[in-house]
């Protein structure tokens, strides 16, 4: 029973995990420190894990401003907001800061979007939701792609909570709380610990903090949750990806 549990919540977690990891972008990957065989050190109530995340964020470009009938469009990059079957669209401020202007008597303008079926033609929405589009192909701007990167991004690990003796204490960063310390691990059975389908090798502990390396995941038992649970989030992943719209700049 308490298997079932665990394996509920695991899996409710790692959904949960991927799904978000897509809803932040279209292409994000992941990398995590400290690297597998890099000696670290965190303090007490520190995480052993932590992630920069990578995302490859498409962006409407003008290079140079545009005045297109009441619409004021300053030059520069507009990120990605989301796209569906019939447009993409991007935000109404650059990266600049700048916000696209309409005249003083008309709706300001909510996004910008682009027609999948005519990627030449440039449109905007107002906050009203009326839409405004300019001739085909008499704007000059492309989609573009642009690397960013955020460092220092949650990922579920332990956080050392001290040393009694030969028994580390740690408490779990599940992203959304820290728990209490409630693993212990007695180092009498060797310095090699184990969190999911995590290695840490231990070469110091104390009141201060932990010197500690990150192992090549662990060769995985009989039976092994991990193992199931790995192969059932790589197919969900997989669903999601499967499912992403790809913005295709070849033809704009």
């Amino acid at each position: 029973m308490r298997s079932r549990l665990f394996k509920t919540v695991f899996l409710t977690f790692v959904f949960s995990l991927c799904a978000n990891s897509y809803a932040q972008d279209n292409n994000c990957s992941l990398s995590f420190r400290p690297k597998i065989g890099e000696m670290a050190f965190s303090a007490v109530g520190s995480s052993l894990k932590i992630a920069d995340r990578n995302c490859l964020t498409h962006y409407l470009y003008f290079p140079e401003s545009v005045k297109s009938g009441a619409v004021d469009i300053p030059k520069g990059l507009y990120r990605y907001v989301q796209d569906d079957s019939q447009r993409i669209t991007f935000s109404n401020i650059s990266s600049d800061g700048d916000k696209v202007q309409s005249c003083i008597y008309c709706d300001p303008i909510k996004n910008l979007f682009v027609r999948k079926s005519d990627k030449k033609q440039l449109c905007a929405l107002s906050i009203m939701y009326i839409e405004s589009c300019a001739k085909s192909d008499s704007i000059r701007y492309e989609i573009k792609r642009k690397s960013e990167i955020t460092e220092g991004v949650c990922t579920t690990s332990l956080v050392y909570s001290g040393r009694s003796e030969n028994t580390l204490s740690f408490a779990v960063n599940d992203c959304s709380k820290i728990s209490k310390p409630t693993l212990r691990y007695d180092l009498k059975y060797g310095n090699v610990i184990r969190f999911l389908d995590e290695q840490f090798i231990i070469y110091k502990a104390d009141n201060l903090g932990i010197y500690y390396s990150r192992l090549n995941k662990p060769n995985l038992k009989a039976n092994d949750i991990v193992d199931e649970n790995n192969s059932v989030l790589a197919k969900q992943c997989e669903k999601f990806n499967s499912s992403k719209i790809v913005i295709n700049t070849s033809d704009k």
